[in-house]
């Protein structure tokens, strides 16, 4: 074999495997590092999102014996509007060679728990939607609609007086300085109270 062709050969090896070193992550993988590179394809894919947060992180091993991770995060756009839009993002870190988890709605269209069976309401912005689009809420959605500066607050409560899991929805507006807070229950779906302007005290006490 000329000398030629031994130096081609062995540059093409030494490439091949400078690629295969530096092309994968360093082992061991930390949840720091996953963190990281989940959160900066967050801000690449969704630049404009109010929230990117990561909410779930799971130690997961290949059929091959490879540790990698699998990760679930909350990318949220008008979080304070009467519609807010929530989707949960899946990622693998490091990246599998295949078609990635697409995104899941959780609210689009002012619209909640989208292609489900049985509806919870399991996150703020559920709580946000339903406040003022379930029976009930008729006063509360003539306020939105006659203050374009009404926000919302969700707050979530594990016992609300003698109702368990109730997520609280305050709305105010400083152009009227009115409010309205809705309690909704989360596992029946359904609109608890409405109180315009304060809760009266001794009422749905924590």
């Amino acid at each position: 074999m000329k000398t030629s062709a031994l130096v081609v050969i062995l540059i093409a090896a030494a490439l091949a495997v400078a690629w295969f070193v530096f092309s994968k992550p360093a082992y061991p993988l930390t949840q720091d590092d996953a963190k990281k590179f989940f959160l900066e394809d967050l801000k690449g894919k969704y630049p404009d999102a109010e929230v990117r947060e990561i909410t779930e992180i799971l130690p997961q091993t290949t059929p091959e014996g490879n540790p990698y991770f699998q990760l679930k995060a909350r990318v949220t756009n008008g979080l304070s509007t009467p519609c807010p839009e929530r989707i949960n993002v899946y990622y693998d870190y490091p990246p599998k060679n295949f078609v990635a988890q697409p995104p899941e709605y959780i609210t689009k269209g002012c619209k909640v728990c989208l292609n489900v069976d049985v509806c919870v309401l399991a996150y703020p912005e559920e709580a946000v939607i339903a406040s003022h689009t379930y029976s009930g809420t008729d006063a509360v959605s003539q306020f939105i609609k006659g203050n374009a500066d009404a926000k919302a607050e969700a707050s979530f409560k594990e016992q609300y007086g003698e109702f368990p899991g109730v997520w609280l929805v305050k709305w105010s507006s400083a152009a009227s300085n009115g409010t309205y807070t809705v309690a909704l229950s989360k596992g029946e779906n359904r609109v608890l109270e409405v109180f315009g302007a304060e809760v009266p005290d001794g009422l749905y006490k924590n």
